[in-house]
């Protein structure tokens, strides 16, 4: 089996699983299969095909990756490849599953998804099993995440979850991934504080078990903590400028409306209804 005919086997298998459920994939060469969840909201999951890790074992490994965005984000470019979008398209099963356990939502337990799925030479049974394997996941892992997104607010709930870089406020507005949704969940400065102070108590909880097991100074433990208490604070701050200053306010409203139309249009050229 070559690598075109292993690519068209998972073309195929993706194709399949995922039209069902509202995906279709993009015009063009790249395996990006995309389901719009509402007007505002994109929804990826992808796979990249590659050689394994150990070439002399003349074997083959593809991983899955999905992603959640809003059509507020800098850019969404589904005319490149797959190592090209992990800027954002970067989630995996296993990172899903492990999410979905630290914070109690329940899970498949049967089977535990893989990072990556290999693939042995020549073997069919080995690519229609790894194939079947990698769907399991799908269904079961990535597709039930993606049900529940249904609106802005539910959108920013799933980047908490499983794309919290993606909410990281920076001052430079043009590196501040999908922080413009932010206020669908976090109306005002006031909500938004009361968030910011239940993470920096998770925080503390985190660092101050490492310290009684051990695994982190008091020292360290203190600095860590500081770190995270000016970076809050930070994060608090620029929360106010971007979405209750007046001026701001009406400058991220002129980029979003930039952004949303310069999205959109990308996406539909890549065959996608809007």
């Amino acid at each position: 089996m070559g690598t075109l005919e292993v690519d068209k086997s998972l073309k195929a298998a993706f194709k399949e699983t995922l039209e069902p459920h509202g995906f279709k994939k993009v015009n063009g060469r790249y395996p990006h299969f995309v389901r719009m969840a509402t007007p505002e909201i994109i929804q990826v999951i992808n796979y990249r095909l590659e050689q394994a890790l150990s070439p002399q074992l003349e074997e083959k490994r593809f991983e899955v990756y999905c992603a959640v965005g809003s059509i507020y984000r800098p850019e969404i470019n589904l005319n490149r490849s797959v190592y090209a979008s992990m800027d954002w398209i970067n989630t995996t099963q296993l990172d899903m599953y492990f999410t979905a356990k630290r914070n109690e939502i329940p899970v498949y337990e049967n089977e535990q998804p893989r990072v990556d799925y290999i693939i042995k030479k020549g073997d069919e049974a080995s690519l229609r099993e790894q194939i079947a394997f990698a769907m399991t996941g799908i269904e079961h892992y990535v597709i039930p995440a993606f049900d529940k997104v249904v609106d802005l607010k539910t959108c920013v709930d799933y980047l908490e979850l499983y794309g919290f870089d993606e909410l990281e406020i920076s001052r430079k507005t043009e590196c501040n991934g999908d922080v413009f949704i932010l206020p669908a969940k976090y109306p005002n400065k006031e909500s938004y504080r009361v968030k910011v102070q239940n993470d920096f108590q998770e925080a503390k909880r985190s660092v101050l078990q490492r310290i009684s097991e051990g695994k982190m100074t008091q020292e360290a433990g203190r600095e860590k903590l500081l770190w995270c208490e000016e970076s809050y604070n930070d994060d608090i701050e620029q929360y106010g400028r971007f979405f209750e200053d007046e001026t701001t306010k009406k400058e991220l409203e002129r980029l979003k409306a930039e952004r949303a139309e310069k999205n959109i249009n990308a996406i539909r050229a890549m065959g996608i209804k809007v």
